[in-house]
């Protein structure tokens, strides 16, 4: 009960994003400190606001804000330093730098720190057109030091890693997936609609479960990726985007199963079709359930056989069920998807240290 307090509040504070915030605190605080020390600055602002802003919430993340802020602003120092120094006027010269550095924040490819391209230009102009080398020269000191506090701290203080919730997400689109085959089989057995049996909602509950995995998984990537934890290190094979895209497939085919018994009419009332494809179904979504990218499950050869003799397309079909052929095509795409191999466990590859030497005979 204890843990699992501790744990639904380590996820709060997650998602409010807490830990983010800190981590951007304590670098702002080093890098102040340091150019107190370092810089004799009494107020070095534009240090502590470069580490607040290079923060972010993946080590990825962390590294690409860092680089487009340095890029903004060196861009800003070599725009404005030639228009400092051979334009003309000083009112040209700073009409040319704002026009230039405003013109390249605008291509967007830095994206929202763009905006350090014409702040650092102007800033760069005014010190140069000043003579103010020595205040530059600290200026950029404490933008350098507050990238690299901001690195610093996004990176080693426990960066974040999101691999629970990917975990999470993929469980319940599992779950969802296995119970939606559950109840296209009881709709079999029943002969109903399948929106009588799973509700006229299921499709759309399908997609958000698969939009929210997608999104999981995806995060949970970008999180694992540069990031120096040991827990980010480790390979995980159910979070692997081959496992995710198998479940994407299987769900497209339910989705599709669901349509044509939503559609067409229900499936003959016999022993040779309804029966046998309501435990196909049930079987599909045993295997499906068990997709977590080890090995296939081991009803599955079973399963594919079964459709076969039920009358998959390229055998000879039983009497009266030629009608019921369409509703085999998705079942045979889902155990399809299910068969594709998983991604294969790490190994590690044992080396010999002394090779084996024949023995001097006596």
């Amino acid at each position: 009960m204890h843990s699992a307090q501790v744990s639904a509040l380590t996820s709060r504070i997650r998602r409010a994003g807490c830990a983010e915030a800190a981590r951007a605190t304590v670098a702002a605080g080093l890098t102040w400190q340091t150019c107190v020390l370092l810089l004799h600055v009494s107020d070095p602002y534009v240090g502590a606001v470069a580490a607040l802003l290079v923060v972010e919430t993946t080590v990825a993340a962390t590294v690409g804000a860092a680089a487009r802020y340095a890029a903004g602003c060196l861009l800003g120092v070599l725009v404005a330093v030639p228009g400092a120094l051979y334009a003309g006027p000083g009112t040209a010269g700073l009409a040319l730098v704002a026009f230039v550095s405003v013109l390249l924040a605008r291509h967007g490819f830095l994206g929202h720190h763009g905006l350090h391209v014409p702040m650092t230009a102007l800033i760069t102009f005014a010190l140069v057109r000043g003579r103010h080398h020595d205040e530059l020269i600290t200026h950029l000191a404490e933008i350098v030091l507050g990238i690299g506090f901001g690195l610093a701290c996004g990176a080693l203080l426990f960066p974040v890693v999101r691999v629970r919730s990917a975990e999470r997400a993929l469980e319940d689109l599992r779950l969802l997936v296995a119970r939606h085959l559950d109840g296209l089989a009881d709709a079999v057995v029943r002969h109903e609609r399948p929106r009588s049996v799973l509700g006229p909602a299921w499709e759309n509950d399908l997609d958000t479960a698969l939009t929210r995995a997608r999104t999981a998984v995806d995060e949970a990537h970008e999180s694992m990726r540069w990031n120096p934890r040991p827990t980010a290190r480790r390979r995980r094979r159910h979070l692997d985007h081959r496992v995710l895209r198998t479940l994407s497939g299987v769900a497209g085919q339910v989705t599709a199963t669901g349509r044509l018994l939503d559609t067409e009419s229900a499936p003959a009332d016999d022993s040779g079709f309804s029966r046998p494809y309501a435990h196909l179904l049930r079987t599909t979504a045993l295997c499906a359930y068990s997709c977590r990218g080890g090995r296939p499950h081991p009803a599955l050869p079973a399963a594919r056989h079964a459709l076969t003799r039920l009358g998959a397309p390229g055998c000879d079909p039983p009497p009266g069920a030629a009608a019921d052929r369409r509703l085999l095509r998705p079942l045979e795409s889902a155990l399809s998807c299910l068969s594709e191999p998983a991604p294969a466990p790490a190994t590690r590859s044992h080396r010999i240290l002394d090779p084996l030497r024949p023995t001097p005979r006596r």
